[in-house]
Order: structure tokens, then C-alpha cells, then sequence
């Protein structure tokens, strides 16, 4: 595995999690040596250095995954601080103090439980992420009761326990084991992928100077609320909306000026936009919204809303000021109706608003 991993990584940029990653991989490697070769090395302090290489190697493992899946925050820190200490102190009392393999057995299995726990509850518990972190906080709990039940059949054991030995809870032990260690490697590999996929979709998708969707992505998702809304026969409003004399903003200020003022205007319109709304730019000064669920009278507050609130807008230490047109066009869809009505619509209602003196809001009416 760690050969697989380096090799996997090596023309790959080096992320922290990355780095984090091989480098537990080697280190439980050379704990697993140390498990095999350790009735021919002398000393008892071989059981102690094999103990640490795990502790350390899989710490490192678990934070690398956390921080793949973007889970590694203040609240893991602190809880990863704290169970370090704990299990150093209590597997270091159990060491020096008490020469009982079995009492070994069960600090270092409770450790590992307290290690794992926290992604398993974290992948389980966060519902808004992938369906791969669920199945992989499940395996987590999964290994984490195994380990559990070895910790006390360790402290419960009549003879000494050690990891050759066979039996029931035993050979559970092994297929945990081995499940954290394929658990590790797979979810590594899948998280990467997975989290690839996610920034080139957000790439693919996400206008970069604005941060809201571009013209395709919008559409697509746009026409995909709009076939829902025809299914429940609710209505939908679309909104476009394009920037008073924005070429002046670019002559008279220059384009990184202008460069702000689309990002303060977008800004400032997601601020009042619902969580099912979508809110895309069509291209220039020119932005779309739509609003699902959304009759005619509640589009007019929206976009009176949205309006007023970019007119009273500033971009900080700046003069600039500058106002928005509006065209509105409100329908019940059905399975015919298409993106480019509604925008065809709409954009004739935003040229009136502009012909009629701009910063004001023009509805367009809908014919069959």
C-alpha cells in the first residue's frame, strides 16, 4: 500500500493531505515489520516502538482522510489533541507500570476506538455529504465495535492475549484490521477522485470572476426546476436583470473597477436569494434569476428588493454608484415550456425598462 500510494502521488501536486497520507502508510509499515520480526529482536522496548509507529502512522491516516473530506477543522484538532495525550499517558503507564500483554491489548484497542470514532460519527453525521463518507463512517463503526469487543475480551481474558493467538474475537480483530487498512487506502484514493470531480464540476459550472453559475449551468438547472414545477403545476418567475450603462463603469473607472462592481452586484443579489432560488450570469452585465414557486406578486418584491438594494449599494472606499433594469415574466409551466421563452420574455420587458429611463422593474406577460 505504501508503495501504491507513493507511486500513485508522485507526479501528483504535493497537498498536505497527500504528504500526510504516504507518509502514515510507511510508518505502519515499518510497525508491522517490527510485529514480524519481533521474537528476533532483543528487548521488550520493541513492543513499545511498534505501538508508537501505529499510533502515529494511523493518527496520521485519519487526519489525512479528515482533511481530504475538508472535516479537519478546529473542533477535530482540539479532539485529536486530546486523544493523543490520553492514549500516550495511558499506554505509557500501561507499559512502564503493568507488564500485562492483555492490559496492553485493551488500552491500545481502546485507542484505536477513539481514533476512529470521531470520522465515523463526522461521515455519518454530516447528511449533506457524498454517499461515499457515509459508507466510509459506517465501516468506521463497524471496525471501531470490533475493536471495542477486543479491548474486553483483552481485560477479561483468563490467559494472556497477543496478537498470534486464534479465537472468535481474535480473527474479528484481523478482519478489522484489514478493514481499516483497505478502508484507508480505497477512501483515500476515492476522496482524491471524488474531490476532483467536485472542483472540475465547479469549473465547468461556476462563473469564476462572480462566483454564481455561468450561462450553461444555469440553463440546465433552470429547465430541470422548471419540468418539477410543471409536474406540481406551481408557478415559476424569471428574473433578467442587466446593469445601467455598465460600458461607462469600464471608460470612466476601468475594467478592474468594473470587475468589482459585478462581483459587488452579485453579491449583493445572492444575499436576498432563497435556498431553492438559482441566480446565474448570463454574460457581461447581464444575470438571471429564477425563482421556483414564485407568483407574480412575490417576484415584484423580489426584484423591487433586488433593485433597491443594489441602488443604496457601495463597493467600500469607492464612489462608484450605479443602478439595475429588471424584466420579469411569472408562468405556470408545462412540459412544452422552454428556458428560452421565458428569457425571450424577459429580455423584452428589461429593453422597455431600459427605454422607459432604467433602475426600474418591467413585467412581461405571458401568452399561450
Amino acid at each position: 500500500m505504501a508503495l501504491l500510494i507513493s507511486a500513485y502521488r508522485y507526479r501528483a501536486p504535493r497537498d498536505t493531505a497527500s504528504s500526510l497520507f504516504i507518509v502514515s502508510k510507511w510508518l505502519q509499515s515499518a510497525c508491522w515489520l517490527l510485529v514480524i520480526i519481533r521474537y528476533s529482536l532483543p528487548g521488550e522496548q520493541i513492543v513499545l516502538l511498534s505501538n508508537a509507529l501505529m499510533l502515529v502512522g494511523g493518527g496520521l491516516e485519519i487526519v489525512a482522510l479528515l482533511l481530504m473530506a475538508g472535516a479537519f477543522d478546529a473542533k477535530a484538532q482540539r479532539y485529536y489533541a486530546v486523544v493523543t495525550a490520553l492514549c500516550v499517558l495511558s499506554y505509557g503507564l500501561t507499559y512502564f507500570f503493568d507488564h500485562s500483554d492483555n492490559l496492553r491489548i485493551a488500552s491500545a484497542s481502546l485507542g484505536v476506538v477513539l481514533f476512529i470514532a470521531f470520522p465515523a460519527y463526522r461521515f455519518i453525521a454530516n447528511k449533506g455529504d457524498s454517499l461515499l463518507q457515509t459508507v466510509m463512517g459506517l465501516v468506521y463503526a463497524a471496525v471501531a465495535f470490533v475493536m471495542l469487543a477486543r479491548a474486553f475480551t483483552a481485560l477479561l481474558a483468563g490467559s494472556d492475549m497477543n496478537i498470534f493467538l486464534t479465537g472468535f474475537i481474535r480473527q474479528l480483530y484481523y478482519i478489522g484490521i484489514f478493514l481499516v487498512m483497505i478502508l484507508g487506502m480505497a477512501g483515500f484514493v476515492l476522496l482524491s477522485r471524488e474531490r476532483s470531480y467536485e472542483a472540475l464540476r465547479r469549473m465547468a459550472d461556476i462563473d469564476e470572476l462572480t462566483g454564481i453559475l455561468n450561462r450553461r449551468a444555469f440553463i440546465d438547472r433552470a429547465q430541470i426546476t422548471a419540468a418539477a414545477a410543471a409536474e406540481r403545476r406551481e408557478p415559476i418567475s424569471f428574473l433578467l436583470l442587466d446593469i445601467d450603462h455598465f460600458k461607462q463603469v469600464n471608460d470612466n473607472y476601468g475594467h478592474i473597477t468594473g470587475d468589482w462592481a459585478l462581483q459587488n452586484f452579485a453579491s449583493t443579489v445572492e444575499f436576498y436569494l432563497g435556498p431553492e432560488d438559482l441566480f446565474g450570469r448570463y454574460g457581461g452585465e447581464e444575470f438571471a434569476v429564477l425563482l421556483p414557486g414564485a407568483g407574480e406578486e412575490e417576484s415584484d418584491r423580489k426584484a423591487e428588493q433586488f433593485r433597491l438594494a443594489i441602488m443604496s449599494s457601495r463597493i467600500e472606499g469607492h464612489p462608484l454608484k450605479y443602478t439595475v433594469s429588471i424584466g420579469v415574466i411569472t408562468v405556470i409551466p408545462d412540459k412544452s415550456t422552454q428556458l428560452d421563452q421565458l428569457y425571450k420574455l424577459s429580455d423584452a420587458a428589461l429593453y422597455q425598462a431600459k427605454q422607459e429611463g432604467r433602475n426600474r422593474v418591467v413585467r412581461s406577460r405571458w401568452s399561450e
